[in-house]
Order: structure tokens, then C-alpha cells, then sequence
């Protein structure tokens, strides 16, 4: 049988009618628990919370208490949006949806027993696990570049905090400054965003009436230097 979300709910219901042990379904609801409170995993816990009408106790996982999107960060950075309209905070989903919001980081997943571990030291109970943590960054993973680097040298691969501060950094550049920027190797999870962030960058400065050079990785136009990956364009080492 094919899991769509209404025959996964209606598992859900034939889950919550057959296991009658207490310490496995002390609510006598099945229970979803979603590990992540970005895009996808607020997304999934919504929707499966709303559309079981509160058959399924949805606990949601997540360290942070706002979520900003990567998708529009690069209007902010071009000044056509604001910072708070691409922040979310997770209290609708708890008042609206029931679903219970637990800002923690998940540290263990135990699949024998369905648990997951939580670094306060709570442990959650589940029959349904959904996982979706987004992305990390590889400490070392380019030479000269660290995670303790990243207040000097922003990536704003992770909207937010980092967003704010490059945009910041690009308007307090000098005149005749150089902004660099190099496109990361395929494959990557947003394939307009390189192209998107370089074009609000060049629109930024432009409005500032600024006499900058973009420089990043690919053909050669105004004040833009594209540099191609296979003519030396490739990061090697950051100082």
C-alpha cells in the first residue's frame, strides 16, 4: 500500500486501536515526533496535526525559538523584503494545531524502544519518527575557513543572524572595495541561489551609488567578473 499522508493517518487510528499496552501509548493516541523545525519538519507536523483533527500527538523538535528562510533571504539582502518577514516563531503551531513545541536538541534516537533523546535529559516516546535537522556546515572542510571564522567571513547559508550581518558588511564596504563570492561545487540544495544572492548584491550597491567589483565565479559584464570553476574560479584556501 502506498503511505500517502490520509493512509498514514488512517495507520495512525488502526495503530492507536491495537496496541492497548499503557506504557507504550499512555495517551491512547499514536504519536508522531518530527526532529527539526525548519520548512519541512514544521510543514510535516502541521499537517499531519491538522488533518488527523487531533487523532495524532505531534511533538515537534527544535532548538531554536524562530526559523528564518532561506528562500527570500537574498530579497532582504537586496532590501526589498524585511528580516522580520522571513522570521517564523513556532507558537501557532501550538495554539492552533495542538502540537507540542519542544525547543531542545534531539542528541539520541533509540529504534528499538522509539525514543528519542533530548539534551535537557528528556526522553521521547514515539511510534512515528520523522527526521528533518536541514543542513550543517563541515568544520575545516575549506583550508582558513572555520565556524569561529564565520562573524568575519559570513557564509548566510543559514538565514538569520548571519543575513543580517553580511548585508551589513556590504553596506559599510569602502568605495573601489572588491565583494567575493564563490558559488559552491554541484551538487547543492538551491541551484538559483548563488545567481539570486550576486544579482541583490549588485542591485545593493548600485543603490548606493558605489564604485564596487563583484567578483565570483562565472562572464564578464559592468561591474561584474564572473570567474568559471574550470579557469580557477574553485575556493582552494581562505586567509
Amino acid at each position: 500500500m502506498k503511505l500517502d499522508r490520509r493512509n498514514f493517518i488512517g495507520t495512525g487510528a488502526a495503530i492507536a486501536a491495537a496496541m492497548a499496552a499503557p506504557t507504550v501509548m499512555a495517551s491512547g493516541k499514536p504519536r508522531v515526533v518530527v526532529v527539526g523545525g525548519g520548512a519541512g519538519g514544521a510543514t510535516a507536523a502541521r499537517y499531519i496535526a491538522k488533518d488527523s483533527k487531533g487523532a495524532i500527538d505531534v511533538t515537534l523538535v527544535e532548538p531554536t525559538r524562530n526559523y528564518y528562510t532561506c528562500f527570500f533571504s537574498n530579497l532582504y539582502i537586496g532590501g526589498f523584503r524585511s528580516l522580520d518577514s522571513i522570521g517564523h516563531s513556532y507558537g501557532n503551531l501550538a495554539t492552533e494545531y495542538g502540537i507540542n513545541v519542544v525547543h531542545d536538541w534531539a542528541v539520541g534516537i533509540d529504534r528499538g524502544s522509539k525514543t528519542v533523546s533530548l539534551a535537557g535529559g528528556a526522553t521521547l516516546n514515539y511510534d512515528r519518527l520523522i527526521l528533518s535537522p536541514g543542513i550543517d556546515f563541515i568544520d575545516g572542510s575549506v583550508e582558513g575557513w572555520s565556524i569561529n571564522a564565520q562573524n568575519k567571513m559570513p557564509h548566510a547559508y543559514k538565514a538569520g543572524s548571519q543575513t543580517e550581518l553580511l548585508k551589513a558588511q556590504i553596506e559599510a564596504m569602502p568605495q573601489g572595495g572588491v565583494f567575493a563570492m564563490v558559488a559552491p561545487p554541484n551538487p547543492y540544495r538551491c541551484p538559483p541561489g548563488p545567481y539570486e544572492r550576486v544579482s541583490m548584491t549588485a542591485h545593493l550597491l548600485k543603490r548606493q551609488i558605489q564604485q564596487q567589483k563583484l567578483l565570483w565565479q562565472i562572464q564578464s559584464q559592468n561591474s561584474q567578473k564572473w570567474v568559471y570553476s574550470k579557469k580557477g574560479g574553485e575556493i582552494i584556501i581562505l586567509e
